[in-house]
């Protein structure tokens, strides 16, 4: 007789989630970590909003005008994403919010200098050959 115990399902395969024929919110889903079999690097969220723009990350800003101005469309762009801007301003003020956006331009670190915020500056050397020094506030 065996007594080994049946395979414990802990929810949806992505083939039998997707191919319901119906969608789910963010509140009908819960993701549990697990052990994957594939490198991390392997994973790809790119996307595209239409046939010519493509998306680094799957995350769209709402366009509403308490969220998707300047900064936040600038910051999106960083990142890979995108904001709709509002259409509560007159085309004009949207030209010129998309203007602000895409003059905006974002440092990408190549090899930061992270120190702890207890740390004292006191010299350039500090700096080794980044010009920006990254104060960390968590533990590794």
């Amino acid at each position: 007789m065996d007594f080994t115990p049946p395979p414990i399902e802990d929810g949806f395969t992505a083939e039998k989630l997707f191919n319901q024929g119906f969608s789910y919110t963010y509140d009908d889903v819960i993701f549990l970590p697990h052990y994957i079999d594939f490198p991390v690097e392997a994973v790809d969220l790119s996307s595209r909003i239409s046939r010519n723009v493509p998306l680094s990350v799957p995350f769209i800003a709402s366009p509403m005008d308490t969220v998707s101005e300047s900064a936040m469309a600038a910051a999106m762009a960083s990142l890979g994403a995108i904001a709709i801007i509002h259409s509560n301003i007159s085309p004009a003020t949207q030209a010129a919010v998309i203007c602000s956006a895409k003059s905006c331009r974002v440092p990408i670190l190549s090899h930061p200098v992270f120190l702890p915020p207890s740390a004292y500056i006191d010299s350039p050397d500090n700096f080794a050959d980044s010009p920006f020094i990254l104060v960390r506030v968590w533990q590794l």
